[in-house]
Formats: structure tokens, C-alpha cells, sequence
């Protein structure tokens, strides 16, 4: 019996399937029964004591003279959870001929509001927020009447490409109106994985290069003059206990070893040359006092320490912009593998001749 019971406690779920209820169609009769929305330009007006409650209760819809204004995709929602009928056995059809993503958005909307946080969609809102951003939401318990959002949320297909840039513009325009930046992933099961998008600004302990001496030059300039080429990078005949700056390259051999990057950056340094955008990054990196080291086991381009290797795990997994995932499929696989790590995945972007980064994490609706 207790083995019974264990496989069914590990059945796994079924992904994304709400299915309509045969039961509640039109305007039949029945004790309790709600009367079926009626359609009124492109959204549906429910009337009678369900509109007010839709709105009072769970902020669904918009209220006006004549009752309760909703989505189709809310339709949807209070057809699954608050027993509205839907118009006719040929709604559904009818309404997908003309809105093909009814059912992503349908089903974005049920993974907030299922768990019980609150999502008003912005047509429905009259607060400020992101030209770019398709709702609002506050968490559990919250009411728009009573309290400012929470967050500002978008939602995407899985396979929908990413443009980080314009991510980053709207995480920044999000975060200056004082709320979270989240999106909705939806798979192709309607299955629903939430993310959060945030400005960060990661720093370190170490000493940056702007702060060597002249004598610390001379010691990097001596071993940089007889670098010997190994492999795709270059040998520099450096002991680690001499290195003035420990977070350039990889000890090996009693010397150290430089990849092509950090080549490339110290050859700019030392020549002052121009830099492409990796070896900017990760000179910046460096000036902000962190340390980057190789993050090929992890799927990225560096593991950032900010503070020494021998005292901590690396707190970020940093990927420059021309690396980064190209669609939200790439992106969730990157995100996951992070916080299997217990590692922050950041995405770094040259704006307007500055480097920034934005930060990819999971979060679950219904926990704030």
C-alpha cells in the first residue's frame, strides 16, 4: 500500500491542459448558472452580480455602466476558474480564426492568476507603465484599488527570438516606474515558466588594474615581451607569487597562461589600442574588481569571483551580448543551468559606450 502510494505521489503532472466545460455553454438554465458575455467590440461584456465580483474579488476585466468588460483570454480564465459560460459551442473557433494567440495568452494569464497573484492587463489599467509591457501584476492578496503593482509583465513563445538590447531598455524603463521586470515563457504545451529580469551591478574586492603601480607594469610588461605562443593562446614566463594582477590569465607550468582574450586586452593596455566588445568586457570585469576565469563546464564565457578563488564559489556566470542566447528556449536552458550552480546568469551589453548587465532568474508566481 505505502509503495501504491509513493508512484502516485510521483506521477507527474499533466502540462498545460485546461479543457472547456460542456456544461457551461450559452444560456442554459440552472440553479446558480451565469448568463453567457455578450460580445461588444472586440471584448465581452458580462453583466448581472459575476461582473461586479470579477472585479471586486480578483481585479478581472474592466468595469462600466452596463457591467464587467473582458479579454477573451479572460473569458477563458473565469470559464476555467469562475464558472463562466462561454458564448456558444463555436467561441472558441470563432474567436482563434481572428486571434491566433488567444490560447499563449489564455494560458500566461493562468499562471499568475491560477496560484492567486493578481494580473491586470495593461488596456485594462490607467497607471503608467512601459509602452512595451502586456500587464501588471500584485501578488496574492493585493487589490489595485488598494495598492501600486508589484511588477510589470510581458509574455513571449518559447521559440520567440531575443533582442538583449531592447530587453535591457525595457527591464531599465520597468525598473525606473519602481517595479520587478518579469516575463512569461510559454512552451509548446501551454506550459507557462516565469522569469524575472533585473539591472544588476556586480562588483569585487580585488585591486583593478587602474591601481598598479609602475613596478607592477614593469613585472607584467617584462613576461608580456617574452610571451611564448601555447596553443590558442600564450606562455608568459611569470611566477602566480609575482603576478600583480593575480585575475590575468591561468597559472600553469611556474608561469601564466593567457588566452587570446586576455592577450588581446593586455596588448590594448600596453598599446593602447582599441578594443571589440569581449576583450572590453572582460577589462571591465577586471575593473570593477572581479575575477573572471573560463566558464566553458557552465555553457558561458566566464565564472566571476569577487573575491579570491580559494574563498568563495563564483557568485555569476557572465556571457557578453554577441554570445548570448538567441531565443527563450536558449535562454531557459542558460537560466536553469544557473541555478542548478547556485550561480546568477548575466548577460553583458555595450549601451551607449558603457557596459551593463542584465540578470536572468527563475521565479514561481504565487511567492513573492
Amino acid at each position: 500500500m505505502a509503495q501504491h502510494n509513493e508512484r502516485a505521489a510521483a506521477k507527474p503532472r499533466e502540462r498545460g491542459i485546461r479543457n472547456l466545460n460542456p456544461n457551461l455553454i450559452g444560456n442554459r438554465e440552472g440553479d446558480g448558472r451565469h448568463k453567457a458575455p455578450t460580445k461588444v467590440g472586440d471584448k465581452w461584456l458580462v453583466t448581472g452580480s459575476i461582473g461586479s465580483r470579477l472585479w471586486n474579488k480578483s481585479a478581472i476585466g474592466i468595469l462600466n455602466e452596463e457591467g464587467n468588460l473582458l479579454t477573451p483570454e479572460e473569458v477563458l480564465f473565469c470559464h476555467w476558474h469562475r464558472h463562466l459560460p462561454i458564448p456558444n459551442k463555436n467561441w472558441l473557433e470563432d474567436v482563434l480564426k481572428v486571434d491566433e494567440l488567444l490560447l499563449h495568452r489564455a494560458s500566461a494569464i493562468n499562471r499568475i492568476r491560477e496560484p492567486g497573484d493578481i494580473l491586470v492587463l495593461v488596456e485594462n489599467s490607467n497607471l503608467n507603465y512601459s509602452p512595451e509591457s502586456w500587464a501588471l501584476r500584485w501578488n496574492r492578496g493585493e487589490h489595485p484599488t488598494k495598492s501600486e503593482p508589484l511588477s510589470e509583465v510581458r509574455w513571449v513563445n518559447n521559440s520567440s527570438e531575443i533582442n538583449w538590447t531592447s530587453i535591457f531598455e525595457w527591464a531599465k524603463s520597468v525598473e525606473k516606474n519602481g517595479r520587478l521586470a518579469e516575463i512569461l515563457v510559454v512552451d509548446g504545451e501551454f506550459d507557462v515558466t516565469a522569469y524575472r529580469l533585473k539591472i544588476t551591478n556586480p562588483r569585487g574586492n580585488l585591486n583593478p588594474p587602474s591601481k598598479l603601480s609602475e613596478d607592477d607594469f614593469r613585472i607584467i610588461l617584462e613576461g608580456w615581451e617574452q610571451k611564448i605562443p601555447s596553443g590558442n593562446g600564450f606562455w608568459l614566463p611569470i611566477t602566480p607569487d609575482s603576478m600583480p594582477l593575480p585575475q590575468l590569465g591561468v597559472p600553469q607550468a611556474s608561469g601564466i597562461w593567457l588566452a587570446e582574450i586576455e592577450k588581446i586586452w593586455l596588448d590594448s593596455i600596453l598599446e593602447t589600442k582599441n578594443l571589440s566588445e569581449i576583450p572590453e568586457i572582460f577589462g571591465e570585469l577586471l575593473e570593477r574588481g572581479l575575477w573572471p576565469r573560463p566558464g566553458f563546464k557552465y555553457g558561458c564565457r566566464w565564472r566571476v569571483y569577487s573575491n579570491e578563488i580559494s574563498s568563495q564559489h563564483a557568485p555569476w556566470l557572465i556571457v557578453p551580448n554577441s554570445e548570448s542566447p538567441k531565443n527563450w528556449n536558449e535562454a531557459c536552458l542558460a537560466a536553469r543551468l544557473a541555478a542548478g550552480v547556485n550561480k546568477s546568469w548575466l548577460c553583458a551589453i555595450k549601451i551607449n559606450e558603457k557596459i551593463s548587465f542584465i540578470e536572468l532568474c527563475r521565479w514561481s508566481p504565487g511567492k513573492a
